[in-house]
């Protein structure tokens, strides 16, 4: 086993039923957030059959600093889909590797689009 800090991280929620409602009804303003596949903010990206929220951030970070990206999460999920389960603690941390075509790859070997 290595150790390398070459690879991104993705920190995010499942989106399930009700939070999906709360993307499509999104407002011009709020739907910068996640729309854009290279969004600063969050992205949608599919994984097996689920599609995740979240935020791509780089391998080496302190946890310091992911606490404070998933309370960023949390907060731009309260502002998008009020009284949804946003909380820190039903995210999940995946390795990703950007794929020759662009494409996320999960760690577990799933391609993922963004």
């Amino acid at each position: 086993m290595r150790l390398t800090a070459n690879v991104k991280l993705f920190l995010g929620l499942r989106i399930d039923s009700k939070l999906r409602e709360a993307l499509a009804q999104a407002t011009p303003g709020d739907r910068k957030y996640f729309d854009d596949p290279n969004s600063p903010f969050l992205r949608v990206v599919s994984m097996g059959e689920d599609q995740w929220i979240g935020k791509l951030f780089d391998g080496g970070t302190s946890p310091t600093e992911i606490e404070d990206i998933s309370r960023n999460v949390s907060s731009i999920l309260n502002r998008i889909a009020h009284g949804g389960r946003h909380a820190p603690s039903l995210m999940r941390i995946f390795a990703v590797d950007e794929g020759n075509d662009g494409t996320l790859i999960a760690d577990d070997g799933y391609r993922t689009s963004s």
